[in-house]
């Protein structure tokens, strides 16, 4: 059986013709991948219809599925009255490990036990549907249907104004009035957490994760985050201990039951919550779904559902269990070729769809993703679901201004009666935004640094005096100090140019090395997606291309080093901007402004200390301050206020003392003193004061031709140290104190810096 698209779509498949449909999938594989980042998936821009009547069928099978099991849920976790049936598949959900012991017993808050379900269904020739496989235990696919629909909305709008569809976000505004509803307490709005594992490797499922807790309205948050204590569960939250307004009502958890209490089911790789199943089972804070919900997704107990919907619900089950292993006799849907083909082909597709409760029971969301089911590529497909051309539904009296859509209704619905919920920062989001901030600048100052190196490099190498030669070998000797890429530079010839260029490139590519651009970059990344749910959207793009851009700097045919790089800084500021314009300034935005200005000041203290550090000949100071002018951005400032050539001592005057330059270390240090003075404490820390103030009065002391004088009993040489270099090691290490102290106050004291918060420059 094939399933024909509708006369406007067919139309317009016709009009974008085998180039256009072929475009579209490319163009929405490509934003995917950018919003994921993921490698680009296989995309299908003709969707999968389903019209009204058919919808309802699906609908009113998967609220009959989930009304079942979670009667099963409530008896196998209950008085287990369904074991003693010969209907039960008894000896292998008992031998299931899915099935918690230590969670029999637990109470529902609710008139249900389940959160949420998702079921995987295809339609078989006969027009019928059955279903493949239930996700109970975590459920999944909200926010990849989303950002389906959204990537190809855009890449193929034609199609999209052809058919009137039901939309998935009025789903979500009604899964929120539920939670609220649910957690609410003594007057107050409840708080709900979304539970995920902050170390998944699979960014998809990261991103999916993340998106749900968005549209949820919750903060996500780690196992290390939450914590329990006489029955309660609350947040850890940064700089204070928890009290009892930290409490946590409704944990919805995105990773299964046995990772979650170390106490009741077992160690595990993330720690757990010790003591959460006693919590849930005082009723201080519901589970969603419950523990043990996995139980639900056995394979005997699937092919028992039949039976078992006779027996618990006295109800035919609508939608059956697929037959083991069974893929033929499935209907075929208009799809792109995989072989390349111009015409549209019929591939079987399985259907993702996922089953919320709501206050009356169970919603689905009207529509999902699907994937095709066949030898072919597997491809993402979207889920249409048409709005009737007239609608029965009632109206009720004084809601005729807001139309007829029932979304409409119900979005006014939830607006009524809200409670405003309070934000949560936990400790882990506090450590992963402070971190966020360091890398950001980190990457920043590596490509600018590299960049100019290069630059002035290609200048000097074509000069064969011994001032050129002095001040490339300083400058590229200053990349390995700064970024602590040891030995790097200090084991190469300088003045090779194949040696100089393959230690750029390990510095611009390698990964594994820790300090390259290519470390820093991925740390980057890593922490970036764990804070998916509190910065822009539009960073994903940014941070895509400049993850393309580093991978070809490595490829036979790259790019210009110099023009990667400045691919690398251009991207850093549109990152910058983004943040800038999209954060909340709250305890958040502070942590990641305290990590950048931490880190800005200690790279600005590097590289001055590596180019300096020194004295050289008039000439060459002069070619190596000039670099230093060029990273730190500083040379029209430089040339307003001396109307003189590039002196070191000057210019090393203008970066400790001009507060209006955004780059010089006066302007870190005012910018981190206010933000320091911001920061939420219940009284003044001594331990974040003392190293910031004795930080501004050590560098406010220094006078620059003191500091460039060579020190007391040293040769006054080419090459002769300068007080400079021990000043500045005592004032890196102030730093790094003022850098603890505050991982050690707001952050976990144990486990002070996220996964990848290694201070490792």
């Amino acid at each position: 059986m094939s399933i024909a698209p509708s006369q406007a779509l067919a139309e317009a498949l016709t009009a974008l013709g085998p180039r256009g449909r072929r475009r579209a999938a490319t163009s929405a594989a490509a934003m995917i991948a950018d919003d994921v980042s993921v490698a680009p998936p296989v995309v299908d821009p003709v969707p999968v219809v389903l019209p009204p009547e058919e919808w309802e069928t699906i609908s009113a099978g998967l609220i009959q599925r989930v009304r079942l099991l979670d009667a099963l849920y409530a008896d196998l976790y209950g008085p287990r009255t369904v074991l003693g049936t010969d209907v039960a598949p008894t000896a292998e959900l008992l031998q299931d490990p899915a099935y918690l012991r230590s969670a029999i017993g637990i109470p529902a808050r609710g008139s249900h036990h389940l959160f949420a379900l998702t079921s995987t269904l295809t339609r078989t020739d006969d027009g019928s549907w059955v279903v493949l496989e239930d996700s109970v235990d975590v459920p999944d696919g909200a926010g990849i249907a989303l950002e389906v629909r959204r990537a190809l909305s855009r890449c193929a709008p034609t199609l999209y104004r052809t058919t009137a569809l039901r939309r998935l976000h009025p789903f979500f505004d009604t899964v929120r009035s539920t939670l609220h509803h649910r957690t609410r307490t003594d007057g107050r709005a409840g708080r709900t957490v979304v539970v995920t594992d902050d170390d998944v490797e699979d960014p998809l499922r990261a991103f999916d994760d993340s998106w749900f807790a968005n549209l949820l309205g919750a903060p996500v948050v780690s196992a290390g985050d939450l914590r329990t204590g006489s029955g309660t569960l609350t947040l850890r939250l940064p700089g204070a201990d928890a009290d009892p307004g930290d409490a946590v009502d409704a944990m919805i958890r995105l990773l299964p039951s046995e990772l979650l209490d170390p106490l009741d089911l077992g160690p595990t790789r993330l720690g757990g919550v010790t003591g959460l199943i006693e919590a849930a089972r005082c009723g201080d804070v519901e589970v969603l779904n419950p523990f043990g919900a996995g139980l639900l997704e056995n394979p005997a107990l699937r092919s028992a559902l039949p039976d078992l919907c006779r027996q618990i619900l006295h109800e035919d089950l609508q939608l059956r269990p697929a037959a083991p292993g069974a893929r033929n006799g499935r209907a075929g849907w208009p799809s792109l070729d995989p072989d390349g083909g111009d015409e549209l082909v019929e591939r079987p597709v399985r259907l993702r769809v996922l089953v919320v409760a709501s206050e009356d029971g169970f919603e689905v969301l009207p529509g999902g993703v699907a994937l095709t089911d066949d030898e072919g590529p597997e491809a993402l497909k979207d889920v249409w679901v048409t709005v009737p051309e007239t609608s029965a539904l009632p109206v009720a009296p004084g809601e005729e201004a807001q139309g007829s859509d029932p979304a409409d209704r119900a979005l006014t619905a939830v607006t009524r009666g809200v409670l405003t919920a309070y934000p949560a920062m936990t400790r882990s989001i506090g450590s992963d935004l402070f971190w966020f901030g360091r890398y950001l600048e980190r990457v920043d100052s590596t490509a600018r640094l590299l960049r100019t190196v290069l630059d002035t490099s290609n200048d000097l190498g074509s000069e064969h005096g011994p001032t050129a030669r002095t001040a490339q070998a300083v400058l590229l000797t200053a990349v390995t100090d700064v970024t602590t890429t040891y030995p790097g530079f200090l084991s190469r010839d300088p003045h090779d140019p194949e040696d100089v260029h393959t230690e750029v490139t390990s510095l611009l590519t390698d990964v594994g090395r820790p300090g390259s651009l290519a470390q820093s970059y991925a740390s980057l990344a890593h922490t970036t997606r764990t804070l998916r749910d509190l910065i822009s959207d539009d960073i994903w793009p940014v941070i895509a291309r400049m993850r393309g851009r580093i991978h070809t700097l490595a490829g036979p045919e790259s790019p210009p080093l110099e023009r990667g790089l400045t691919d690398i800084v251009d991207g850093c500021l549109t990152l910058s901007g983004a943040v800038a314009d999209s954060m909340p300034r709250n305890l958040g935005w502070d942590l990641t402004e305290i990590g950048r200005k931490i880190e800005r000041t200690m790279g600005l203290l590097a590289l001055l200390r590596a180019t300096l550090g020194r004295r050289r000949s008039r000439a060459a100071e002069a070619r190596i301050a000039g670099a230093v002018a060029v990273i730190t951005e500083s040379g029209a400032s430089y040339r307003r206020s001396y109307h003189a050539a590039v002196q070191s001592e000057l210019l090393l005057e203008l970066l400790l003392t001009d507060t209006t330059l955004p780059r010089s270390i006066a302007f870190q240090l005012e910018r981190l003193h206010s933000t320091l003075d911001r920061l939420p404490e219940l009284d003044p820390s001594p331990e974040l004061r003392a190293p910031l103030t004795a930080l501004r009065g050590r560098i406010g002391a220094w006078e620059p031709r003191e500091l460039l004088r060579p020190a007391d009993g040293a040769d006054a040489s080419d090459g002769a140290p300068t007080a400079l270099l021990e000043e500045a090691d005592a004032a890196i290490a102030t730093l790094r104190e003022l850098a603890s102290a505050l991982e050690n106050r707001f952050f976990r004291p144990s486990e002070s810096t996220s996964l990848w918060g290694v201070d490792d420059v």
